[in-house]
């Protein structure tokens, strides 16, 4: 007899239990967070209270600079001028008395039109003024050079025009108030032409052309033994004499000098080269600077020949 197991019975369509990959059992629920409430917004008087106070200062800061800045006690009461040569003293004290009673209580202003007005002499190349206190402005004048010296023809000469003009090596025409004895550069004598208004030489006039001669020829160090003389014919041409100092005389015709520069070039070799040559020329004519022509010296002529003009 055979024996019955007891079996258990199972849904005819459950659904089979798949496991697939590790079992990842589940992480314990975190604290719910604290909500913070938010603060109250302060007013916009509040939030920018220490920015209005900043501008306050800054306000209060500004007039009281002001007030200073006007107040007559801080204003230039004393003008100190170095640098003015002793004959120029009176006309520059008085120009300035008159510009400070224009702008009495203006210091940038009065810096300012100082430079502008003290410049306007010729003769002055340059002007700094620097306050300086308690209440006072120094300036400092800086006079030009005098490096070419002009003069006049004794015919042309007239009661209303210097005898004596400067040119600096800028090539500015002035007035020296206090003329040296003698110009390193040289002299010029004019022909018939007047004398040069003050201010910038006018190019490509003959004046011109023998001021930039002269400068040419002070480049050279070796010529600084010959005392330079240029004379301007009344048709324009140039005729320069150089004189060494104790020594011979030496004339060179120019022509108009318009190739001033291969000319001085010319007239550096002949001095420095053949100085014993002197003697025997009476001139030497650089009219075409590449082909030089030489007029040896006649009979009677070397005892005028030292003569200046």
């Amino acid at each position: 007899m055979r024996r019955q197991t007891r079996r258990t019975s199972r849904p005819p369509h459950a659904p089979p239990v798949l496991i697939v990959g590790s079992v990842r059992q589940g992480e314990p629920a975190r604290p719910a967070r604290r909500v913070r409430t938010p603060k109250r917004r302060s007013s916009l008087l509040v939030r920018h209270a220490a920015r209005i106070e900043q501008w306050l200062w800054l306000l209060a800061g500004a007039l009281l600079m002001l007030s200073i800045w006007t107040s007559p006690r801080m204003q230039p009461r004393q003008l100190i001028v170095n640098g003015v040569p002793p004959a120029a003293q009176p006309v520059i004290e008085r120009h300035l008395r008159q510009l400070w009673e224009r702008q009495p209580y203006s210091v940038r202003l009065g810096v300012r039109a100082l430079e502008n007005e003290l410049t306007r002499f010729p003769w002055i190349a340059q002007v700094a003024v620097r306050p300086q206190l308690p209440a006072q402005l120094q300036i400092d004048v800086q006079p030009r050079e005098a490096f070419v010296e002009v003069r006049a023809t004794t015919s042309y000469r007239t009661q209303l025009q210097p005898q004596r003009i400067f040119i600096d090596p800028a090539g500015i025409v002035f007035q020296s108030p206090n003329p040296p004895d003698r110009a390193p550069g040289g002299v010029i004598f004019l022909g018939s032409a007047a004398m040069p208004p003050e201010g910038v030489l006018k190019e490509g006039s003959p004046l011109w052309r023998a001021f930039e001669l002269l400068r040419t020829l002070s480049k050279h160090g070796r010529l600084a033994q010959y005392v330079r003389t240029v004379r301007i014919e009344p048709e324009g041409e140039l005729q320069l004499t150089c004189q060494a100092v104790g020594g011979a005389t030496m004339q060179f015709r120019l022509g108009d000098a318009t190739p001033y520069q291969q000319q001085a070039q010319m007239i550096h070799l002949l001095l420095t080269n053949l100085p014993a040559q002197h003697a025997q020329w009476e001139y030497v004519d650089l009219k075409s600077p590449f082909y030089p022509a030489v007029k040896p010296l006649s009979k009677g002529a070397e005892e005028n020949r030292g003569q200046t003009p």
